[in-house]
């Protein structure tokens, strides 16, 4: 096995339209990220599925990847999109499984919560009636993109980039052996 000054981690926003990021884990340093997007336009489910899994097994090849962290699913309002999103998640641990390359999933208020890039909840809002109320659940989306610029420099308009960022800074600086 790998020492810890070796190991390279992929972090992944899997999604239609999703992020991801590489970082060493030795100096906590970010090596590269991208994103992709696969709309329901253009692509029907199976075919993003496929998609996205061939990008995430050509990051893993090209970068010896030695952990995977996924943002796991989380059930909100829309029942179809978690059942896409859950099927997806199902594919890329297919894949790692078959790569033989071990993976964790990270809850997204942990991230969020690490990165301070977590808006406030309907039940934080409603506790605190004196605060105004923040934007809604985008809120989120906004603090990690302003985390990215802050941490990195990094200046995007993408939300599910900076996700991956995000997820990729939590899991270099809470992964354990």
């Amino acid at each position: 096995m790998k020492g810890v000054e070796s190991i390279k981690i992929l972090a992944l926003d899997q999604a239609r339209c999703g992020g991801w990021s590489i970082f060493d884990i030795a100096n906590k340093e970010l090596l590269a990220s991208g994103e992709w997007s696969f709309p329901a336009k253009k692509f029907d489910f199976s075919r993003a599925v496929y998609e996205i899994t061939r990008i995430a097994k050509d990051l893993i090849q090209a970068n010896d990847i030695d952990v995977v962290f996924l943002e796991d699913t989380q059930l909100r309002q829309n029942a179809q999109s978690f059942k896409k999103l859950a099927q997806l998640q199902g594919a890329l641990i297919n894949l790692f499984e078959g790569l033989g390359v071990q993976y964790e999933s990270v809850p997204p208020t942990r991230w969020q919560s690490y990165c301070g890039a977590r808006g406030r909840s309907f039940k934080e809002q409603k506790n605190n009636a004196m605060d105004i109320p923040g934007p809604g659940p985008k809120a989120s989306k906004l603090l990690s993109m302003q985390f990215v610029y802050n941490q990195f420099g990094i200046e995007t308009d993408n939300d599910n980039l900076a996700d991956a960022i995000c997820i990729g800074w939590y899991a270099v600086n809470n992964i354990t052996e």
